[in-house]
């Protein structure tokens, strides 16, 4: 069914000359059960969608609209997405109608859902360090051991190398990377650190967080010297640091999270240009909203970026610029994402 719908999807992805979007992030709830030192989502309080989360019809409703317009991949995001009772049922649909299904979480409710876990192609859990006090410190939550348990659990549901390790990286647990990549040599999972970034939401930003001068260096060199032990495990994207050094989102290396990530909120509602700033919404069907010339609009104005954009260096829309940018650069992404080089 999946490689059906694949080639499905790439004809249709052909025919509009690849100027269709290719993946919707949906955020399940923006709701969390961590209270992450580095992530909005972690004041406490701050966020509470059920009032306006979407019946379940609805949201599979929209997986339909997906398909039809060639959609290629679906990941499920927060919050915590498991805090949603529904995302099992959505991750199931999915799965059947051939989507490419992934899921960032932070691991307390993976044994809980773990059947629909299990129907995952990319299952992300968000581990920075084996150590359990730093844990503790950076997540806010004494929570290692039970995330471990229930990660051994799941992993017997699970094909090798289809479990990612998502490590936000610092200065502060840089040290301890190498046990993590030994900890996913062990038990064939993908490790994926990524630095720690500031992370806008309507405008409000975190306390600085990020890497400055020569600590970008100093983790870039960390993390090709892993990859070079664990080349079986270990990914990130290379060219990712040299964005962060110029300063994220730029007129050199513009976002195109408008024109090919989709973002979805608890309610179904379509937001644009990305997750984290809203200019325009809508409930209507999807290939509705991608006809309006509201949309057509916020598209091409995504190359030349708004104010809010700049200095942007989140990850979900750094990786789709990176396809659409630059065609070499796709490939060295790509590359990257297969653990190639």
């Amino acid at each position: 069914m999946k490689y059906s719908y694949i080639a499905k999807s790439a004809l249709k992805h052909l025919r509009s000359g690849f100027k269709l979007p290719y993946m919707v992030m949906f955020e399940t709830t923006l709701m969390c059960n961590m209270f992450c030192e580095y992530c909005i989502f972690g004041e406490e309080g701050k966020f509470n969608d059920l009032k306006t989360r979407a019946v379940r019809e609805r949201i599979l409703q929209r997986i339909d609209e997906m398909c039809e317009m060639g959609i290629f991949a679906l990941s499920f995001s927060g919050g915590e997405p498991l805090l949603n009772p529904n995302t099992s049922d959505y991750i199931a649909y999915a799965a059947e109608k051939g989507l490419w299904t992934s899921m960032p979480t932070n691991g307390l409710l993976i044994r809980k859902f773990a059947d629909g876990v299990a129907r995952l192609d990319m299952l992300e859990v968000s581990i920075d360090s084996l150590n359990e006090q730093r844990f503790a410190k950076r997540r806010g939550l004494d929570g290692l051991p039970k995330i471990l348990d229930n990660l051994a659990f799941v992993l017997t549901k699970r094909k090798p190398f289809t479990t990612q390790i998502n490590a936000a990286v610092n200065m502060e647990n840089l040290d301890d990377l190498p046990e993590l990549a030994e900890f996913c040599r062990k038990n064939d999972l993908v490790l994926h650190p990524e630095a720690v970034h500031n992370v806008m939401r309507g405008g409000d930003l975190l306390p600085d967080s990020e890497l400055h001068g020569s600590e970008i260096d100093r983790v870039e060199r960390a993390l090709r010297e892993l990859r070079a032990s664990y080349p079986k495990n270990v990914r990130f994207y290379t060219h990712y640091y040299e964005f962060y050094r110029q300063g994220g989102f730029g007129p050199q290396f513009p976002c195109r999270h408008p024109s090919k990530l989709i973002s979805m909120k608890p309610d179904g509602a379509i937001h644009l240009p990305c997750a984290f700033m809203t200019l325009f919404q809508s409930q209507a069907p999807l290939e509705e909203i991608f006809a309006l010339d509201a949309v057509k609009k916020i598209i091409a104005q995504e190359a030349t970026l708004w104010d809010f954009c700049k200095g942007c260096k989140i990850g979900c829309p750094y990786e789709v610029s990176a396809y659409t940018n630059n065609p070499m650069l796709a490939l060295e992404s790509g590359l990257n994402f297969l653990r190639i080089i």
